[in-house]
């Protein structure tokens, strides 16, 4: 009668948990929200996320500055305006005055050509940041939507369990009114049973942390429960043949990287031409006089030539800086280029291990269900003990997890070689 009340108070609580885990897990069926696929997801966080917002302003900062470097060859005019009343010794009097003015460079020896270069590059440079940032983004998302898959998964097979250990007890209880088996077989179906329950709760619980690592990846939170389809990623052909290839033309790092580069060997001339000489038109027109309505009127034009004589061996010094960066912006990407290389290889590698894991978790599976066949046909005969159920079921169980597992690291080394390389292949 105890064993009876504790299994029917266990069972009762056990429901009050999976009602609560209900209401913040992703629901599968018919009571499903809103479904979001992975490419939905996908989309979401390239409009939402706070990183690819950050990303896009950056861009835009750069582009003012690329006006700012611009606006140098550009013509400038300002006007100006004054009134001004005086008392002196000798009287009180006033004076107006009024005029415009414009200049504009003809020649620097190319000196804001090159920094307007410069700041091309440096322009390219942060959009190719921008988009290792969405591409990062977008590797979150896919990973995190893979490990919800992964959870949904081992929550089904957490329940299969759960069905599979009440089938037993039942069986266990028939036998045992039947005269056929002890007690003891009861008592052994019904703790598994309760360990079966305690792990659908865990994995009902890792489905509910899935779900939030996912809204964090997205950036974006939803109201409601909502439905994640299946999704598989695949590779082309010749992925894995032009791995390094690949990763060296599209490696947005890598490409920002070299931009770097090209844009201080752009700031070496500009900073190079410090010393050289500038010529600018400039012309005016003016007014000015006592009486406002009688004013002096004027203009003035002409060239204006600027030659720097001794600068104290300022330019010199910026130059020499200007080279050590660039050496230094060298060295940086050689480095990169070879940790890229090591990422290609590491990633290749990963791929390489769990196509290997997949098939050999394929053969695990079907050997623990033909256990799994065998111990309960031997039990049902009579001639089996409940431990060989236990441990077949259990089995089964493991195997079933670990072709999840083997599943899930696939899709994770086909992102990862994504990543590696800086090109999405789905």
């Amino acid at each position: 009668m105890e064993r009876k009340q504790f299994a029917g108070g266990v069972r009762w609580l056990l429901m009050a948990v999976f009602a609560g885990a209900a209401a913040v897990c992703f629901c599968a069926g018919a009571d499903a929200g809103e479904v979001l696929t992975l490419e939905e997801c996908l989309r979401i966080a390239a409009e939402n996320h706070p990183s690819v917002a950050g990303a896009a302003a950056q861009i835009d900062a750069e582009r003012g500055r690329l006006k700012q470097a611009v606006v140098g060859d550009k013509l400038t005019v300002s006007g100006s305006a004054s009134s001004e009343r005086a008392r002196t010794s000798s009287g009180e009097g006033a004076s107006y005055s009024a005029g415009v003015s414009a200049s504009a460079k003809i020649f620097d020896a190319n000196r804001n050509k090159y920094s307007v270069d410069a700041q091309r590059y440096s322009l390219s440079g942060t959009e190719e940041s921008a988009r290792e940032t969405l591409l990062k983004v977008r590797t979150n998302v896919k990973s995190a939507y893979m490990a919800l898959l992964l959870s949904l998964e081992t929550e089904k097979q957490r329940s299969e369990s759960v069905d599979a250990f009440t089938r037993h007890l039942e069986q266990a209880q028939g036998f045992y009114k039947a005269g056929s088996k002890p007690w003891y077989d009861v008592t052994k179906a019904k703790v598994d049973l309760g360990n079966a329950e305690l792990a659908l709760i865990e994995a009902k619980g890792n489905v509910a942390v899935a779900r939030r690592e996912l809204m964090n990846a997205i950036g974006a939170e939803f109201e409601g429960p909502f439905e994640a389809r299946p999704a598989e990623l695949h590779l082309p052909g010749d992925a894995e043949s032009r791995a390094e290839q690949t990763a060296l033309e599209n490696r947005p790092d890598y490409k920002a990287a070299d931009l770097s580069v090209l844009a201080q060997r752009s700031t070496i001339e500009a900073e190079a031409r410090g010393m050289s000489p500038t010529i600018n038109v400039v012309g005016g027109y003016n007014t000015n006089g006592d009486q406002i309505y009688d004013l002096d009127r004027g203009w003035n034009a002409g060239v204006q030539l600027s030659v720097p004589v001794v600068d104290g061996g300022e330019t010199k010094a910026k130059v020499e800086t200007a080279r050590a960066q660039l050496r230094s912006l060298e060295a940086t990407r050689e480095k990169l280029r070879q940790d890229i290389m090591l990422d290609v290889g590491k990633a290749l590698t990963e791929l390489i291990r769990t196509r290997e894991q997949v098939r050999v978790s394929a053969l695990t599976l079907e050997d623990a269900e033909e256990n799994r066949k065998l111990a309960e046909g031997r039990y049902n005969a009579g001639v089996g003990t409940p431990l060989e159920v236990t441990d077949a079921l259990l089995g089964l169980a493991d195997a079933q997890l670990s072709s999840y597992n083997a599943r899930y690291n696939l899709q994770i080394a086909i992102i990862s070689l994504e990543n590696a390389v800086g090109v999405e292949f789905n």
